[in-house]
């Protein structure tokens, strides 16, 4: 066999290697976060929930501040429960203020795994929840997603909410707010905010559930 034979052999069998190794892991990372909800614990279920307005339950996976908790539907005191205006999947438990005029609840998500995708510019999102509050009184939620750069910047956010009284129609319960987009190409981290904020009474009847972000890859 000739050198120049050899080399060919070589060059030929080096590339067969690189386009089988990205054909693997490449596409692979990048659909690990593709098509499901990246918030963890959005729906308030990873712990039973309080049982009383004075009961604090501090949400699993989340950075709380306030009196921020989780809370079974339907208790006493005016709290939604299984017939009030909500997600259809709700579960056991929302998210509610507790007795303080402002609780928040955070946590930060790593894009890492989309890097590529995202680089591209063909990483989209759907960031979702359920917002709400009781009766004619102003307690509202909201729902934040924060993209963030390498050097923890701001590159992009988007804020769900507050569903006023006038949009439930004075009923206690909670509304579905969304809004998609294209991820910043420089977007490392997604950080999710709830905050809850209290404007009468001494409850803070906020409430939230079923927090969501899903990546989808697609222009």
């Amino acid at each position: 066999m000739t050198n120049s034979l050899k080399l060919g052999t070589i060059v030929a069998g080096v590339m067969l290697l690189l386009a089988t190794t990205a054909a693997a892991y490449a596409p692979t990372a990048a659909a690990s976060q593709f098509g499901r909800n990246l918030v963890r614990n959005g729906n308030a279920e990873a712990n039973t929930g309080a049982a009383s307005s004075t009961q604090i339950v501090r949400p699993a996976d989340w950075r709380t501040t306030g009196q921020f908790t989780a809370v079974q539907y339907g208790i006493p005191g005016g709290f939604p429960n299984e017939t009030s205006p909500g997600p259809p999947n709700r579960g056991k438990n929302d998210f509610e203020g507790g007795n303080a005029p402002r609780s928040t609840a955070t946590q930060s998500i790593s894009l890492l795994e989309s890097a590529a995708a995202i680089r591209l510019g063909v990483c989209r999102y759907t960031f979702s929840a359920w917002l709400g509050g009781w009766e004619n009184q102003n307690d509202h939620a909201t729902a934040t997603v924060t993209f963030l750069n390498a050097h923890g910047d701001g590159v992009g956010s988007v804020i769900l909410g507050p569903v006023t009284p006038q949009e439930r129609h004075d009923v206690t319960g909670l509304l579905y707010r969304s809004q998609s987009g294209v991820v910043p190409k420089d977007a490392t981290r997604a950080d999710i905010t709830i905050v809850i904020t209290r404007y009468e009474g001494t409850y803070n009847d906020g409430s939230a559930d079923n927090i969501s972000l899903v990546l989808m890859h697609g222009k």
